[in-house]
């Protein structure tokens, strides 16, 4: 009988030794691609954070054409006019590359559900579990402005980025003049760190960028201050 290669040997090894971590690793990504976070109560809203659907796209499509004039500005530049970009087919494109991200531990995309329906988005994005980083985006249906949602939301993104994934740091590009989301920001704790010039084409044209952050310290001393109900 042949007696096994010790390349064979060491590599089989090597599987069974890890497979505890490699399971760990797994699960940890499929949690990303089947999220809900929260419910919080705001202002009489019911507020929460969950994976995106498929069937998501109608609810989708009429806020983003409806709010054109609020998002485009800051959103990523395109030859395609803003409606052609937000078809069904668009829509089933993002949707799976967003899982795909998901699935490869690279994204949490999620979806901002108010009263059972949904009211934006709020992902975190480039993340990077061995360096602890990830960046955050967010945009909202312009009639829940003000309200105190976007900030719950944040909030709850934050905890669970720190706590479940184990973050230790999540920055926000925010574009010079998108004063609601650089407001936003610092009221969820984070600190403006400084400006990339011409850092991202959006609205047409590079536009200059404040770099806002936040580390895992910063968020505990953060959450201490934060109501219990407005964190559940």
């Amino acid at each position: 009988m042949k007696r096994p290669r010790p390349l064979v040997v060491l590599s089989t090894a090597g599987r069974l030794y890890t497979r505890p971590l490699r399971h760990r690793l797994r699960c940890r990504q499929g949690r990303t691609l089947c999220v809900r976070i929260g419910p919080v109560e705001v202002a009489g809203h019911v507020v929460s954070l969950r994976s995106p659907r498929l069937s998501d796209w109608p609810e989708w499509q009429a806020i983003r054409l409806r709010d054109q004039k609020f998002i485009e500005p800051f959103w990523t530049s395109s030859p395609r006019p803003w409606a052609e970009r937000h078809t069904e087919r668009d829509w089933v494109d993002e949707f799976l590359h967003a899982r795909r991200e998901a699935r490869a531990g690279r994204a949490l995309p999620l979806v901002i559900e108010v009263d059972g329906r949904l009211a934006g988005q709020f992902s975190l994005e480039r993340i990077d579990r061995w360096a602890g980083l990830a960046e955050a985006g967010v945009w909202i249906d312009s009639t829940l402005a003000g309200k105190g949602i976007a900030l719950a939301s944040a909030r709850l993104l934050a905890e669970y980025g720190f706590g479940t994934l184990g973050l230790h740091r999540i920055t926000a590009p925010v574009c010079l003049g998108n004063t609601p989301a650089a407001h936003c920001a610092e009221q969820v704790g984070m600190r403006r760190e400084g400006t990339m010039v011409s850092y991202l084409d959006v609205g047409g044209r590079r536009k200059d960028h404040d770099l806002w952050a936040i580390t895992a310290e910063m968020w505990a001393a953060q959450r201490d201050r934060i109501p219990d109900r407005a964190r559940r």
